[in-house]
């Protein structure tokens, strides 16, 4: 698992931003530079939390991109009639990236 700081992303421009959504309030990160995956760690090396994706923009602003997309894993599918057990693809959507720079 490759990891990188929001300082060393600071005023960089990453081809693609992903957030994953693991509730309404928790998500994580993750960068693709130069064709490279890279999760967004705090400054002890643990993946960072946002609080929810916009929070996650406020926070990354200084990032730009042109494509970023929000991936949400439901955990109640047996609750819309899914088999129990049965893995479903995320619902990925894309997201309206802000950023400081133009």
């Amino acid at each position: 698992m490759k990891t990188i700081t929001a300082n060393k992303l600071a005023k960089q421009q990453v081809e693609e931003i992903e957030i994953t959504s693991a509730c309404l309030s928790v998500c994580t990160v993750r960068v693709c530079l130069n064709g490279e995956w890279f999760w967004v760690v705090d400054q002890n090396g643990k993946i960072q939390r946002f609080n929810g994706p916009e929070h996650a923009n406020n926070l990354l602003s200084h990032v730009s991109t042109p494509k970023a997309t929000l991936l949400h894993h439901s955990a109640h599918a047996e609750m819309v009639g899914q088999p129990e057990g049965e893995v479903i693809p995320p619902l990925k959507v894309s997201f309206n990236w802000r950023s400081d720079r133009a």
